[in-house]
Order: C-alpha cells, then structure tokens, then sequence
C-alpha cells in the first residue's frame, strides 16, 4: 500500500501503502502448539525476486540487496489470525481497536488545516487546466468534501473500484477511500460483518492492535526475516513460496488469494474470491502455512525503512530491523512498519506482493481491509 500524493496526505492517513534445508532439531523435541507449525532455524537468502528490481512491482523496489541471514527456530500461526480469534480476545478483553475509536483532538486540528489547504491547492489546479484532467481533479476535490467531517472514529482505509479511466497510477485515492464504518467488525464498511466471515482473517486493525492481541493469546509479531524464512517454507530462491511457476497445477488452479483481471477496474474472482477468503482456502506452503502468499497483507515486527537491506551486513543473525538513528533521518509522521505477503488485491501488473521477496510499508495509524496478522512463539 504506497503513500498517497502530497496533496492528500495525512487525510488518509498516507492511503495508500536462497533459503536452504538447515539441519534442525525435530519436531518430536518440542511441545507442539495447537495451530502453530515449527519453523527451522538456519541461515537463507533474504531478499527480493529475481527479475524485479528494476521491473514493474510496486513491493519489490525496497526488497534488495539480497543478503544471508540466520534466524533461531520459532513456532508459528497456520493461518492467518481470523475474526473468529479476534472476537474472543475482544470479549475477554472488552479492548477497542484504533478503528472504533475517536480520532484524537489534535489529529482532528491537524487534518483540518491540513485539508483546507489541499482543498485550495486542487481548486486552482482545476482552474489551470480542462478536459478529462480538470474532471480527474474535479472528482478528487469531491473525495476530498466527502471526508472532511472529522468529528468521527478513525475507520479504515478500504478498496473502491474506479468508474472512471484513472489519470495518475500515483494518485491511489482512485481506488482507496477511507470509510469511517470500517472496523474489525465491519470489513468493508456500513452493511457487513465480521459474523458470516467467522473464519476470515481479521482486517482493519493496527500494528498495534495486533501487539496486544499477540500478548494476549502469549505469543508476539514475527520479525521480517522470520517472516521470510518462513513464507519460503524450505525452498532455495523461488520466486512464489509454493515453487517456480505461478500455476503449477493448471491454469483453472489458483495457488493463492489474488487479483485476476484488469487491475484496478475489476477482479474476475477466478480463484473464487474478490476479497478476502477463508484461512486455508489454499494449499499450505513447504512448512504447512496457508494464506503466506496472498489473502491479506501481514504486518510483522519491524519498522520501515527503504533502504533497510543496503545498510545490513551480510551475514547478520536474528535482524530486527532498521536502528534509531536510521529511522529518525526519516522523518515518518507516524512509525511506519513492515507488511509482508501480498492480498487479494496483488495483481501481475501492479505489486507482485504475493512474491516472498516482496516488502511494503503501512503507517501505524492507517488500518485497511486487506491487512491482517498472524503471530509466532519462542522455542520454550
């Protein structure tokens, strides 16, 4: 999920967005976990896709170098954490996430001022230009009206096919929008429910919605090469987490929850679903975990930065991410950290994030409902 145009931004809150077998100790050694698999410890290539670095993939252009690393073993989820789970912690917990809750006083101010001023930016742009780019800008101004009641809860940021030919592939407010009825409980805004997708992943939560549930179901987020040496589920620089062609077992045969059809006008559902789907509707991958590829994006442990793998050196065991110093030259309005796997909303022609190479970044006030979780557990 790329950031929005400066014009936007914050309003919606930055819219959007060779491993190898390692001898290791077996299963039999360890308690097992209900629903949890044992990832191997060992040393891998972390990194992107062959062919992408300079390609068309939206989530690929930060995945490089590759480099060696090694992660200890850890437990983790099978699946993705669905509503069902979220739905105990809540009723256990009585806890509201981001979503539910009212957007603070000052962010309040701040988006205010804020959108006065890219208000008045997009008026005189429409009045410099004419045609189908004066109607493009037109209909943003309209987008920008529609959401400038911020008396409101934070909602969520969730996919809307365009009407129209989109004028910039820059410009993701064509097809985002932020729906203040979106929450856990109501994955696409006014008139759903979390109800008849039980066995769904839970969408619409933040990084940190994700952390307290972790420690309260007593595991946490797994970091980003854990994450990875994971999803490749055994194999050597694949460049899909099940093996080497996208559809290994026929054309008619999905491999994962993704984007079919012309992107972002329309998703055919070929592979059964046009949003999210059931936790293990798909085959699992070489260490028995569904969903790693497609479905929805996972956020794990780390922050973000785009230059994280240049600034690391070969070699490093259990990484965990960007230093401080790194961070703060950033200057993020919020922190910002890493989503890994792709959604149903990965497309060929646009991010290939359903590749295990591929990274992305989500501000950690932004929930959407292509986001989710899973989480891991130490080696008692």
């Amino acid at each position: 999920m790329c950031c929005i145009n400066r014009l936007f931004k914050p309003l919606s809150y930055c819219l959007v967005l060779a491993l190898c077998f390692v001898k290791a100790e077996p299963l039999s050694a360890h308690e097992p976990y209900d629903g949890m698999v044992l990832i191997p410890g060992g040393s891998f290539s972390m990194g992107g896709d062959a062919g992408l670095m300079e390609g068309g993939s939206q989530s690929h252009g930060t995945s490089y170098p590759i480099h060696e690393v090694t992660v200890d073993g850890f437990w983790m989820d099978e699946t993705e954490v669905t509503n069902r789970q979220f739905a105990e912690f809540v009723e256990a917990t009585d806890y509201l996430s981001f979503a539910e809750r009212p957007l603070p006083k000052a962010m309040v101010a701040e988006f205010e001022r804020t959108a006065a001023a890219n208000l008045q930016s997009l008026k005189l742009m429409a009045e410099r230009t004419t045609g189908a780019d004066r109607a493009a800008i037109m209909e943003s101004i309209n987008q920008l009206l529609a959401v400038m009641d911020f008396g409101q809860t934070a909602g969520s940021i969730v996919f809307n096919e365009p009407q129209k030919t989109i004028y910039s592939e820059q410009d993701i407010t064509q097809w985002w929008r932020l729906e203040a009825s979106a929450t856990w409980r109501a994955p696409d805004g006014k008139g759903s429910s979390w109800k008849d997708r039980l066995d769904h992943p839970v969408v619409n939560v933040t990084r940190d919605d994700a952390v307290v549930y972790a420690k309260w179901a007593g595991k946490r987020l797994p970091t980003e090469a854990e994450w990875e040496r994971a999803a490749r589920g055994g194999l050597k620089r694949q460049p899909y987490v099940w093996g080497e062609s996208l559809m290994p077992e026929g054309e008619d045969v999905w491999m994962a929850n993704i984007w079919q059809g012309l992107w972002p006008y329309e998703n055919t559902g070929l592979d059964g679903f046009v949003t999210t789907a059931p936790v293990g509707s798909f085959p699992p991958n070489g260490y028995g975990l569904s969903d790693i590829s497609g479905n929805v994006w996972e956020m794990v442990a780390d922050r973000y930065h785009p230059n994280t793998y240049a600034m690391r050196e070969s070699g490093f065991i259990n990484p965990t991410g960007p230093d401080i110093e790194s961070l703060g030259k950033l200057q993020q309005r919020v922190p910002s950290y890493v989503t890994r796997g792709g959604s149903f909303l990965c497309s060929d022609g646009w991010c290939r994030g359903y590749q295990p190479g591929s990274r992305q970044t989500q501000e950690s006030d932004s929930p959407s409902h292509h986001t989710g979780f899973r989480c891991v557990k130490d080696i008692d």
